[in-house]
């Protein structure tokens, strides 16, 4: 069993590297520099990298706005609730 097995690796392998082409994942150094192919390649790269940064950004700038906004909030109810105690003194309420 295991000669079975290891001869298909290495089938596999030897097969591999009969056609180079096959092995060589990389746009650049299967076509050229200058190919349109390649641009496209990098460019991909370029937005799969910035996608997660985007997310995480986006996330924590809702956060800090939604912090903003309730303590925006919060200051106007201090603020109102202030005013209602100055109409209405402690020696009014006692009359």
């Amino acid at each position: 069993m295991k000669t079975k097995i290891l001869s298909a690796c290495l089938s596999g392998w030897v097969g591999l590297m009969i056609r180079p082409a096959i092995v060589s994942a990389c746009s650049v150094c299967l076509t050229g520099a200058n190919d349109p192919s390649v641009d496209a390649f990098n460019s991909s790269v370029i937005f799969l990298m910035a996608t997660p940064y985007l997310v995480v950004g986006s996330i924590g700038g809702w956060l800090v706005y939604s912090y903003r906004r309730a303590s925006k909030k919060r200051e106007q109810t201090d603020a109102a609730q202030s005013l209602i105690r100055l109409a209405v003194s402690q020696e009014e309420i006692g009359r």
